[in-house]
C-alpha cells in the first residue's frame, strides 16, 4: 500500500515538472520581443515602408493634408486606414512547430514584404509578412533579425492579411475625380461632342443660386426642376474612378485618346481651379454582350482622361447619372 502511495506521489511530481518545463519552453519560444508585432499607438506613425522581393518599394508619409505615396501621389485614405488598423490589431494565432519551421522560413524568404514603421526618425517596428496558412485564416510573419516565424491574425477576422501589405503604387494612389460640395462649385460645363444640342452649363451666380444654359446657343433654361438640379449637383460630392489601366500598351491608349469623346465634364471650383474629365469608349477584342452578341466596346467600363496627365478606368454606373444631358433638369 505504501509503495502504491509513493508511486502516485512520484507520478504527480513528474506531471508537475512536465507542465513547468512545457510552460518554460512556451515562454522561451513566445518571447515578447519576437511576437510583439502590433503597434499600439498608430497615430504616432508618420512613415511606413513596404518592400517586396521583386524590388517594389512603397513609401507612405503622413502630411498635414493626408498621406503621400512615394513622395509623389496622394494616397487612398481607405487603404492607409486599413493598413494602420491591421498593424494595430495583429495578434499571434499560433507558434510554428519545429517540424514546420524550416518550410515556413523558406516560404517567407522566397516571397515576403518587409514592413518598417517609423515615428519621426525612430524605427518602431520592422517585420516580414509572408503568405497564408493552408486554411487561409492566418498569415506567416517574422520579426526582422529573428529566425522564428509565427502565424498571425486579427481576432474576429476570417482571412489572411498579406493583401493588405501590397506594393503596387497604383493601388495606393487615390481615385478621386470630383469631391465637391454644391456650395464649392462655381461652374459646371457638360459637353457631348456627338450630340452638342445636349450641352449645358450650370453656374453659381451667387451663393445658393444657380443658372443653367443649354444647347449650342447657350439658351437660358427658365423651367428648371430645382429638386433635380440640387440632386444632380450633390452627386459631385464623391465621384471616383475604378482603377488604372496597366494591361494596354501606350500606343493603344494613344489611339483611344484620339477617338471622339463621349462627354467632357469641366468643373470650376470657387478658387477657379478647373478639373476636366473626358470619357472615351473602351474598345474590346472578341467582346460579347449579356445575350451573347458580339460588341466592339465595353458596356460596363470606359476610359477617363483626368485633366491632361492621367488615363484611368471608370464605370458607366458612376458616370451615366452625371451625363444624362439637359432634359432631366427641365420641368415636365
Amino acid at each position: 500500500m505504501k509503495k502504491v502511495g509513493i508511486g502516485i506521489l512520484l507520478l504527480l511530481i513528474l506531471a508537475g515538472v512536465t507542465v513547468w518545463v512545457t510552460q518554460q519552453d512556451r515562454s522561451s519560444t513566445m518571447r515578447k520581443e519576437l511576437t510583439d508585432f502590433a503597434i499600439e499607438d498608430t497615430a504616432s506613425i508618420d512613415r511606413i515602408l513596404l518592400k517586396d522581393e521583386q524590388g517594389n518599394r512603397i513609401q507612405l508619409d503622413r502630411s498635414e493634408s493626408g498621406w503621400i505615396v512615394n513622395e509623389q501621389y496622394v494616397a487612398r485614405p481607405d487603404a492607409v486606414d486599413i493598413l494602420l488598423r491591421t498593424m494595430n490589431k495583429l495578434r499571434v494565432k499560433a507558434p510554428i512547430s519545429e517540424t514546420m519551421k524550416n518550410t515556413v522560413l523558406k516560404n517567407i524568404i522566397a516571397k515576403n514584404t518587409l514592413v518598417e514603421a517609423y515615428s519621426g526618425s525612430e524605427l518602431v517596428k520592422t517585420y516580414y509578412v509572408g503568405g497564408p496558412d493552408r486554411e487561409h485564416t492566418g498569415t506567416f510573419m517574422m520579426m526582422k533579425g529573428s529566425s522564428r516565424p509565427y502565424l498571425m491574425h486579427i481576432e474576429g477576422f476570417h482571412g489572411f492579411l498579406t493583401p493588405r501589405f501590397f506594393t503596387n503604387v497604383n493601388e495606393w494612389r487615390e481615385r478621386v475625380v470630383f469631391e465637391y460640395a454644391k456650395a464649392d462649385i462655381k461652374r459646371l460645363e457638360l459637353q457631348y461632342p456627338e450630340k452638342p444640342e445636349n450641352n449645358f452649363v450650370i453656374e453659381q451666380a451667387e451663393p445658393g443660386s444657380f443658372e443653367v444654359t443649354a444647347g449650342l446657343e447657350a439658351t437660358p433654361v427658365t423651367q428648371l426642376d430645382t429638386f433635380m438640379l440640387n440632386a444632380y449637383l450633390a452627386r459631385y460630392d464623391m465621384v471616383h474612378f475604378e482603377g488604372f489601366e496597366e494591361t494596354k500598351t501606350e500606343a493603344f491608349i494613344d489611339s483611344v485618346m484620339q477617338s471622339e469623346p463621349i462627354f467632357v465634364i469641366a468643373l470650376t471650383d470657387q478658387n477657379d481651379l478647373v478639373t476636366t474629365a473626358t470619357g472615351f469608349r473602351k474598345p474590346l477584342s472578341d467582346g460579347y454582350d449579356y445575350e451573347g452578341n458580339p460588341i466592339d466596346y465595353d458596356q460596363d467600363r470606359l476610359y477617363l482622361k483626368i485633366n491632361e496627365d492621367k488615363v484611368v478606368v471608370a464605370q458607366y454606373a458612376i458616370f451615366d447619372p452625371l451625363t444624362r444631358g439637359i432634359g432631366f433638369l427641365r420641368n415636365r
